[in-house]
């Protein structure tokens, strides 16, 4: 039984001939993605999956993107508790102290370099009594409104649903976690060009000190990724091998379901592509620099199916200038371009 998440495997291997495809889609596009960092993962082979990209390991501010991060860290918590209930045996009107007496110091006190020494006191814990509720069994689950705001946030995009998450998860989980699990390098953040990681550390302006790291396309940013790193969590969570455990990813890939549902989605605006969105997560926000066209940009992460064939794949990417829905086009076409190209050599 552990707090923090286990190593996960890296699932991606570059493919040479993916990367063909996508050069040749990239350099047949129109001028305007040089600076958009773009990766492609073929999901129907075995393990570790092809991967492609543009300046994928760069981290960028990708707003509303990061909250794929908080949701994965909540079941990532959801399971360390039931480990340890299922190790000490508590009766249900215990387990919340024994959270508390069991968790609460290990995460004070290991934090990554960027909070080691700050003053977060209030912001690193997560909020046991609202994050769970205790069953019977004293097994726990989501509480029922922590379960709203992850729907809210998933699903909907809203930001005040999100800074509940973040809150329940708390700063201390979502940035060692993140470490511990090999999404995020600690050591490498000076570099932001070749940092490749993944840093939420910032609730949506709903009240939590943001704590922030540099990147390419921003000033320091509390909500940043690269490509890369985003390509691996959705690729575990496209089923090829478990995150967290088989009920929590249904569950992740159900929210993730609901947004395109919902809308919530980028990569299909344009009615020509020939792959049908079947999860997805997308970023829209402002940074502080560039001319005032560049600081709407865009960010998405997708799981995509192919009409014809089936195939599967893992799209992204990010710092895209958004002023409309034809600003899409460029990246939808060169994703649509490189997967024929692949598939259809």
């Amino acid at each position: 039984m552990a707090i923090f998440p286990d190593l996960k495997s890296d699932l991606l291997a570059p493919d040479a001939a993916l990367q063909q495809a996508l050069d040749t889609a990239l350099a047949a596009a129109p001028q305007g993605l040089s600076s958009v960092p773009l990766g492609i993962v073929a999901l129907n082979d075995s393990a570790p999956h092809g991967f492609a990209g543009q300046l994928e390991r760069e981290i960028h501010f990708s707003a509303s993107l990061l909250k794929a991060t908080s949701m994965w860290a909540s079941f990532e918590l959801l399971r360390a508790a039931n480990e340890l209930v299922a190790e000490k045996q508590p009766q249900p009107g215990d387990v919340v102290p024994l959270l508390h007496s069991e968790f609460d110091d290990i995460i004070n006190d290991v934090r990554v370099a960027q909070l080691t020494g700050v003053n977060l006191t209030g912001f690193i814990l997560p909020q046991w009594d609202k994050l769970f509720t205790t069953q019977a069994d004293s097994t726990v689950t989501f509480s029922t409104n922590f379960q709203t705001s992850l729907t809210g946030s998933i699903a909907d995009g809203d930001d005040v649903a999100t800074g509940a998450v973040v809150h329940g998860a708390g700063f201390g989980y979502l940035t060692e976690g993140a470490a511990t699990a090999g999404f995020f390098d600690e050591t490498a953040t000076d570099t932001p060009r070749t940092a490749d990681g993944m840093w939420l550390c910032g609730d949506y302006a709903n009240g939590f000190p943001p704590q922030r790291i540099p990147c390419v396309n921003d000033t320091p940013t509390a909500q940043g990724t690269s490509v890369r790193q985003m390509a691996r969590l959705f690729t575990f969570l496209a089923g090829d091998a478990p995150l967290v455990d088989g009920t929590s990813d249904d569950a992740m890939r159900d929210l993730l379901t609901k947004a395109v549902e919902r809308g919530h989605t980028f990569l299909d605006r344009d009615p020509t592509v020939q792959f049908r969105l079947l999860q997805s997560k997308i970023g829209l926000g402002s940074v502080h620099t560039g001319t005032p066209s560049q600081q709407t940009v865009a960010s998405e992460a997708a799981i995509v199916r192919e009409n014809s064939t089936g195939s599967r794949f893992v799209l992204l990417f990010q710092n895209l200038a958004f002023a409309n829905n034809a600003s899409l086009k460029p990246v939808s076409q060169v994703f649509d371009a490189a997967i024929a190209a692949f598939l259809f050599p």
